[in-house]
């Protein structure tokens, strides 16, 4: 093989730019003389080319140069840069994962970094460095998770966000510039993974440059809402309205970009709506036609069919006029639609209340008096209620409109403003008929189309098809995962056999996994040193391997998303025999799936499992990663839900004991997801109870509630929950005895969350006034008072735009600002997370403590289960302590006052925060205090004697909750209760107790006024009771 000239000694720019480019001419195309030349140490040269001083870019976020440099003459100095950059990216491209290793090593990450920004650089070097990023990111994609997470945090750092932002931000038409916001799109919709570098992007900007890019795709296709840009410049936002987009910018490249920022989070959904493009391209307006023909049609439309058409005639938006007609749901049909839920009450499993749902969007309204549009001489403004921004229904006309790959992604970022509650509530209809059938015949087509074309190293097109069936299935899981409306339009276009189908065809064997090396006469010679710069990594996946990796998880995902609500749903992917492949997807190393009958074939008639294989062995059906195990993990604690699932094809097909290996598991995500399965698997209705208590989950599960990480702590707590309850007093001592009373006690009454995020604020505050730097602090550790977050969409400077002074006064950002700082409180504060999560955990520890109390379902001998409950009260009171337990059930009773998470100085005098108790910790106290009235008297008078406790309670009788007022009429009816005639002296002056302390007045509201009909004949029960004492 020919041997280029010698790289060492070349001093002059002449000679190094004739040298490395005769090295590159020699390696292009050839992987193994790229091999022998990172052996000989090419890539410590490269970098140390590269490694030229520069200017460093803004980093205060004030603008210094917001445009990109004009393109001039290219220096010797630059011509070295350039030549050395199309080396890197040589071997980027074709070295793929292997050569990975050798690249961190060298360091020559920072030194393209340090080449990024087209301020300071020649364009084609910014160009040249982006594409060699843009290569290593999809070498990335074929290796290890933690080489594309390394790339990710060196990227995502403060400086190159400014630098991406700008290049974003450019109003340059050159095809260069073009050409670098493409690559810049493509890294962020590659690399932006982690919620931290979502927040990062955001709030640096490029979202809303991002944003913009969008708007600018809209002014190019002429979708622009009638007389928008007169009502931009009476609000001041004339100037962010940018040019129609060049063709050679790439709309799909920005969308995956946007929607990779946006994820599922409510708040980074607000700053994209609330981006001033954004508001000034899509204003809330109504509008009418004034074609006579619209107005006809429209008009004929409604007389010809009034409840089953949509209605384009109340305060319609331009956009409304572009979607299709779809059907009503008719009075006579909502009975058939109301298990799934249908527009206008829809069923969401969401931690965000229902009445939160638009109460963030009104960029117009009240901003300007009512103005009147041509044909009409009424108010346009719609109500602020009913409002949603345009971008809503644009999107739906995209998907509807556009290309396969540039639907799926417009349908990601519509299902993200779907998520965070940014549409109106009857929306589902619309999605319903015009969305999820696209999504699911898209599906259905393109495996179709993917079953030819299995080649392992595929061509444009066939990417292109696989690109879709990966991400398809997951879009469409987001969209109807928290709606049953959307679920059964899923179900009626037949994505339940389409799904089904493709999880089966990912579990065709693969010969290999890995790209086989170049044959070569010479053998390959071991390595002689130990440079890691000169090391050669190892080699990654094969394109069709980790295709099907991702449409096994996307179709995951999809199956797990509809099975939410229905058993109908759950019980039609059992009839499509999918549970085999979901067991297997639990496995890191799968087997061939197979049906029940074959296993129990395979076993012999025995109960043994066949041997699994070991982890980190081959497996020709693919080895699955933890996103891979998570997915079928959340997949079979759906299907867990229903009780006959459980009792057969959970049972049949072993599910139990591969969910159980994964709480051994290295990663704290699959334990979690695991511990989550857990919770349906050990409840008393469970076959597999049984043999899970006799496999050591109890040991298991009690180390887990020991953990750091709070996830595990609730799903652990969660799953010991259902184990003691209805089990033997034996099975519930040995849990207790497992867990430790000390520790149930810090669990239930400590703050372990808060207290922990406190002692950390103040260690920070304390290293910060010893040393003085502020930057050293950790940010996420505080609340937005104490360190302000800046909304770069109102206080980044521009020249082109109003000066942030003139912007401060603008209504439409004052109202933007304030919104955007209620999503961020809500969603990112760390305080609002650990309290969080400390009340859920105190609220499945307290229901622990509920459940050992309670008598099993069957008892053995003459005990009766008042005397097995009995025996276990006196073993709580005795592990925890009769007046700590009394103590600690008060406490739940009473406002609590909270950490004030801010920098503490003597002129702030800030009043710390008051909280009151939840209602589903409520229920649980007084249930508590139920089974141990259900007991035998002297626990009853033992309840009876806790004078404040019982004071709490009488103020509860007014809670919301239907079930904290249930609890507490079955509490009162306890009380009251008379065992014998012994007791009867005893039961009457419990009542007259009782009635002291104001239960009887309270009880009688109840009784008449109650909305309640169990709530209503509990509280004439204990009337009944009371009064009959009291005589």
């Amino acid at each position: 093989m020919a041997r280029s000239p010698s790289f060492d000694g070349a001093e002059a720019y002449r000679d190094q730019i004739a040298t490395v480019r005769s090295i590159k001419d020699e390696i292009v195309g050839h992987v193994q003389r790229k091999e022998i030349y990172i052996g000989q140490g090419l890539l410590a040269t490269l970098v140390g080319y590269l490694r030229t001083p520069r200017s460093p870019a803004r980093l205060n976020g004030k603008e210094t140069r917001t445009h990109i440099s004009p393109q001039r003459k290219l220096s010797d100095a630059d011509a070295v840069l350039l030549q050395s950059l199309q080396v890197l990216n040589s071997l980027a491209i074709a070295g793929g994962p292997a050569f990975l290793a050798p690249i961190y090593a060298s360091d020559a990450i920072p030194a393209v970094l340090s080449h990024l920004s087209p301020v300071d650089n020649h364009p084609l070097l910014s160009l040249t460095a982006l594409r060699v990023l843009d290569n290593l990111a999809d070498a990335a994609g074929l290796a290890e998770a933690e080489h594309a997470a390394l790339l990710a945090d060196a990227l995502f750092d403060r400086r190159n966000l400014e630098i991406l932002y700008a290049i974003l931000a450019s109003k340059s038409t050159h095809r260069t510039v073009q050409q670098q916001k493409c690559l810049v799109a493509g890294l962020i919709s590659k690399l932006c993974k982690d919620t931290v570098h979502r927040n990062a992007l955001a709030n640096a900007g490029v979202l809303d440059a991002l944003a913009t890019l969008l708007v600018s795709f809209v002014v190019a296709r002429g979708e622009v809402i009638p007389d928008a840009p007169e009502l931009a410049k009476e609000h001041g936002l004339a100037s962010w309205i940018p040019s129609a987009a060049p063709p050679s910018l790439q709309q799909h490249l920005v969308l995956d970009a946007v929607s990779a920022i946006v994820a599922d989070s409510r708040f980074r959904a607000g700053m994209f709506l609330y981006s001033p493009s954004i508001m000034a391209i899509f204003p809330v307006v109504e509008y009418h036609t004034s074609s006579k023909y619209s107005k006809n049609a429209w008009s004929a439309l409604e007389r010809a069919a009034p409840a089953a058409s949509y209605s384009h005639t109340r305060k319609a938006g331009a956009m409304e006029y572009l979607m299709p007609v779809v059907p009503r749901v008719p009075s006579s049909h909502a009975s058939q639609l109301a298990p799934f839920g249908y527009p206008g009450s829809r069923d969401r499993h969401s931690s965000k209340p229902s009445s939160a749902r638009l109460a963030a969007w009104d960029p117009w309204s009240g901003l300007a008096e009512p103005t009147t549009r041509q044909g009409s001489d009424k108010p346009n403004e719609v109500e602020a209620e009913d409002s949603e921004s345009p971008i809503v229904l644009w999107l739906v006309h995209f998907i509807r409109s556009s290309e396969p790959l540039d639907r799926i992604l417009a349908a990601s970022l519509l299902a993200s403003l779907f998520k965070a509650g940014f549409t109106r509530p009857d929306r589902d209809l619309l999605f319903g008929h015009a969305i999820v059938p696209v999504l699911c015949e898209m599906i259905e087509k393109h495996n179709r189309e993917s079953e030819s074309s299995s080649t392992a190293l595929p061509e444009p097109a066939v990417a292109l098809n696989w690109a879709i069936l990966e991400q398809a299935p997951e879009v469409l899981a987001r969209l109807v995962a928290d709606c049953g409306y959307l679920q059964q339009a899923a179900y009626e276009s037949g994505i339940i056999k389409t799904v089904s189908k493709l999880l089966k065809d990912t579990y065709e064997p693969l010969p290999a996994q890995h790209a086989p090396r170049p044959w070569s006469t010479v053998p390959k010679r071991p390595v002689q040193h130990g440079d890691a710069t000169r090391r050669i990594g190892e080699p990654g996946h094969l394109p069709i391997y980790l295709h099907r990796i991702k449409v096994r998880e996307s179709s995951l995902k999809l199956i797990a998303a509809m099975s939410t609500f229905k058993d109908e749903l759950r019980k039609a992917f059992v009839e499509q025999e999918v549970v085999p492949y979901i067991v297997e997807s639990l496995q890191p190393c799968p087997r061939k799936p197979s049906l029940a009958i074959e296993k129990t074939k395979e076993k012999g008639g025995g109960d043994e499992e066949p041997p699994a294989l070991a982890t980190g062995e081959y497996s020709p059906y693919g080895n699955n990663p933890s996103s891979v195990i998570v997915a079928a993990c959340h997949v079979l604690r759906l299907l867990s839900r229903s009780i006959s699932i459980v009792r057969t094809s959970l049972k049949d097909h072993g599910a139990a004991m591969p969910v159980f290996s994964l709480l051994k598991h290295a990663d704290v995500e699959v334990q979690i997801a695991a511990c989550a399965v857990m919770i349906n698997l050990l409840t008393d209705v469970s076959p597999m109870r049984e043999r899970l208590v006799g496999t050591g989950i109890l040991k298991i599960l009690c180390k887990h509630a020991h953990s750091q990480s709070p996830g595990l702590r609730l799903n652990s707590m969660w799953a010991l929950k259902h184990l003691v309850a209805t089990a033997e007093n034996d099975l519930k001592k040995k849990a207790l005895e497992e867990l430790s009373s000390g520790w149930l006690i810090q669990l239930v009454c400590d703050d372990t969350e808060d207290s922990a995020l406190h002692e950390r604020l103040m260690k920070s505050e304390r290293r910060m006034s010893v040393d003085g730097d502020v930057e050293e602090m950790d940010p996420d550790l505080y609340e937005t008072d104490s360190r302000p977050w800046s909304w770069p969409g109102l206080y980044r400077a521009s020249s082109s735009h109003p000066p942030v002074a003139d912007r401060l006064r603008m209504t439409c950002f004052q109202r933007a600002e304030k919104k955007l700082v209620t999503l961020r409180e809500a969603e990112i504060n760390p305080t609002r997370k650990a309290r969080s999560d400390d009340l859920a955990i105190q609220e499945q520890g307290l229901n622990f403590i509920r459940n050992l109390l309670v008598g099993p379902c069957s008892t053995t001998g003459f005990e009766t289960p008042a005397v097995v409950a009995t025996e276990m009260v006196d073993y709580v009171f005795s592990e925890l302590g009769q007046d700590r337990l009394f103590d600690i059930l008060q406490g739940k009773l009473r406002p609590k006052v909270l950490h004030a998470f801010e920098r503490r100085h003597p002129s702030l005098g800030r009043e710390p925060k008051v909280v009151y108790p939840q209602a589903t910790v409520i229920e649980v106290v007084v249930y508590i205090l139920v089974h141990m009235a259900a007991s035998v008297p002297r626990h009853r008078q033992l309840v009876i004697t806790q004078t404040e406790l019982l004071r709490s309670l009488v103020t509860q009788f007014s809670n919301g909750s239907v079930g904290v007022r249930r609890a507490l009429c079955h509490l009162l009816n306890n009380l009251m209760l008379e065992e014998d005639s012994e007791d009867t002296q005893a039961s009457h002056q419990r009542a007259v107790e009782l009635k002291r302390l104001g239960f009887q007045a309270r009880l009688e509201s109840l009784q008449h006024e109650d909305v309640d009909l169990d709530v209503k004949e509990q509280a004439r029960t204990a009337v009944f009771y009371m009064r009959q004492g009291h005589a």
